[in-house]
Order: structure tokens, then C-alpha cells, then sequence
């Protein structure tokens, strides 16, 4: 029973939260003058603002970055450059730029190619546009630093080794448009504690997710039927595996997660995929929140009593830190503020994707 104190700090929480979800859409350019039509030969370079353009394709006209001759911290890509739609980033394009902190990318983008951030050592922060489609093999290897990820829920390709040795990531969701979740993809993330599946994701590739020291949270969707040979849940170390002491798999009983986790000696959670909705109404709304603010509550001030289950934990823990408080509980009051004014995105969509 939820009491009165907590539902009443619940909805007094509301009032300070404002939703901020993009929903995915087609990219438009406003106000901005576009060429349809290319006077320009194939592989046309232009340079503006130290950065390198190539017109990759004339029909229609498109622009990739080739280049980057710039030495700032921040750079911020255009849409339009020349009259033409920028919506590629190269191959090798930043590779090994060393001076990188920050990249904007516009909402034009849809492609990353392989190797465009490779070894960008000082690379922290890249917003990854709701148009994206397409992120290459090696696309962001060796990115050390690059911490908070927060992919797009229109990304339909990640690549092999898309995000190997990038150590400072520690919660990663693969969107749903994602069919396959490839080899490699995550390898050497050594601070990767959570990583999270959406239902729609089918295949986990081989070694995806391996010598991943500090996981604890693998989240498998009961769409992914294929599990490659130690996906998750290993070090590889002298030419020998070793499970991950920690490591755990939640998911569906009966389905592919349950049996890997079987198959390779891991512990094994039930796990309904039923973000926020913490009393099993099949909604997420106020009610949800001061559940979780009781739970912290109980915590808080060591009351004692039954606390929350490990799949309850996970369902609460809506920014993936790895504790349940008053902000999980500001999370699902925005998400019950944008579903009930219209909102479509699902819990998974509107919490841990861009």
C-alpha cells in the first residue's frame, strides 16, 4: 500500500518536471535555401569553417565530411553546406583528432562510416541525431573518454567494433531497428555495467560484448532468438575465456537469454521489459512514482521491511546508476506528463533512447 505522504511528494515532484522526448522524424530543413540540382562534378571538395566536404553523390546532391582541419575543442557540423545537405560523416574523417572534446551533430546525418572517430582520445560528447541510420565498423574504436551514450531509436545498423574500447561508457541500449547487435560491437567497454537490448534486436553476435570487466546488467529482449559464442559475459584473457563473476542476464523465461545464461553458468533474472510500471497495472503514471519514492524512502533512512526485488530494481533504475531514488521517480512523472498529452514513444523508447 502506497501512503498518502509519498503519493502527495509524488505529485508536489511533478510539478517540476518538463518533458523534453524528440520523437523520431524525417529531417527537414527550415528556412534554408536547399540545391536539388548539382552544377558540381562527383567528389567535389569544398572547405568551410576547417572542415572538408566531398559531394559523394550528385542524385540527389549530398555532402560528407571528409576532413577535419580544425584544431577546436567544439565543432559543430552544419546541415547545409554550399547549398548542398550535409548527411554523412566519412570514413576516417577525425581519425586520431586529438584535440576533439565535443562534436554536434545536425539532424541531417544519417550516415557514420567506418573508422570517422577512430582514436579521437579526448572525444567526451557526441549527440547523435534522430535521423541517423547507419553507424559503421570502428566508427567511435578507441574513444576513451566518450561518456554518456545515448543512441537514437532510428539507428538501424551498429558495426563491428562500433564502440570497442571505449572504457568510459557505462550504460548502453541498442534501439529496436537494430536486428543484429554485431561482433565486437562493445568489446573492451571495460566500464559497460549495463547493457540493454530493445525488443526488436534478434541476433547478438559473437564476442559482442566481451572483456567488459565491471558488467553487471545484461538486458536481453525475448526478440533476440540468436546468441553468438561468448557474446556476453567473458573475459578473454592468455588465450583463455573467464566468466564474469557479476554478471548477470535478465530477460524472459523460455526464451534464447534464459538458455545462454544456462548454457554458460550465469546467474538468470525474470524480467517482464515493463519499464516504470511498478505496480503491474500496465500503465505509468503518479502511482509508479511514489512507489519508487517509498522504496527510497525505506532506503533512505534504513526503515527495514521487504524492499525491491532485483527485477524491480531494474525497472525503477530509469537512468541506469544503479540506485532508485527521487530522480527515477521525476523520470516517470515526465513520461506519465508526455504519454497523457499525446505522447506515443514506449518506456524503453522515452527513457533510454534519444
Amino acid at each position: 500500500m502506497v501512503d498518502l505522504k509519498h503519493r502527495s511528494a509524488a505529485v508536489l515532484l511533478s510539478a517540476f518536471i518538463l518533458t523534453a522526448s524528440v520523437p523520431f522524424t524525417a529531417f527537414a530543413v527550415d528556412n534554408t535555401e536547399i540545391t536539388e540540382t548539382s552544377e558540381y562534378e562527383k567528389d567535389t571538395v569544398f572547405e568551410e569553417n576547417g572542415l572538408e566536404y566531398r559531394l559523394y553523390q550528385t542524385d540527389p546532391p549530398r555532402l560528407e565530411v571528409k576532413r577535419c582541419l580544425s584544431e577546436d575543442e567544439e565543432i559543430e557540423i552544419p546541415e547545409v553546406v554550399n547549398g548542398f545537405i550535409v548527411d554523412s560523416i566519412g570514413e576516417y574523417s577525425f581519425e586520431k583528432v586529438k584535440t576533439l572534446g565535443s562534436l554536434k551533430l545536425p539532424e541531417s546525418i544519417r550516415y557514420i562510416r567506418n573508422h570517422a572517430f577512430f582514436q579521437c582520445s579526448r572525444l567526451r560528447d557526441v549527440t547523435f541525431p534522430n535521423c541517423l541510420e547507419n553507424i559503421e565498423f570502428l566508427a567511435f574504436s578507441n574513444c576513451d573518454r566518450l561518456s554518456p551514450v545515448k543512441l537514437n531509436k532510428g539507428l538501424t545498423e551498429l558495426g563491428f567494433a562500433a564502440f570497442q574500447s571505449c572504457g568510459a561508457i557505462t550504460s548502453l541500449t541498442v534501439p529496436p531497428r537494430v536486428e543484429v547487435f554485431s561482433e565486437y560491437a562493445c568489446n573492451f567497454t571495460h566500464d559497460l555495467y549495463t547493457l540493454r537490448l530493445c525488443n526488436g534486436v534478434q541476433k547478438i553476435g559473437s564476442h559482442a560484448a566481451q572483456n567488459n570487466y565491471y558488467q553487471k546488467r545484461v538486458i536481453i529482449p525475448p526478440s533476440v532468438t540468436e546468441i553468438g559464442d561468448h557474446a556476453v559475459g567473458y573475459l578473454f584473457q592468455k588465450g583463455e575465456y573467464q566468466g564474469l563473476n557479476e554478471a548477470v542476464i535478465y530477460g524472459e523465461k523460455g526464451t534464447a537469454a534464459e538458455a545462454y545464461a544456462a548454457e554458460n553458468g550465469m546467474p538468470f533474472v525474470e524480467f517482464d521489459f515493463r519499464y516504470g510500471d511498478m505496480n503491474n497495472d500496465g500503465a505509468v503514471n503518479a502511482l509508479d512514482a511514489s512507489v519508487v519514492l517509498s522504496e527510497y524512502a525505506r532506503t533512505s533512512t534504513d526503515a527495514g521491511g521487504e524492499g525491491f526485488t532485483e527485477a524491480q530494481k531494474l525497472k525503477s533504475d530509469l537512468n541506469d546508476d544503479f540506485a532508485v531514488n527521487a530522480y527515477d521517480a521525476s523520470l516517470i512523472l515526465s513520461y506519465y506528463a508526455y504519454t497523457s498529452t499525446g505522447g506515443g514513444e514506449t518506456p524503453e523508447e522515452f527513457f533510454f533512447l534519444r
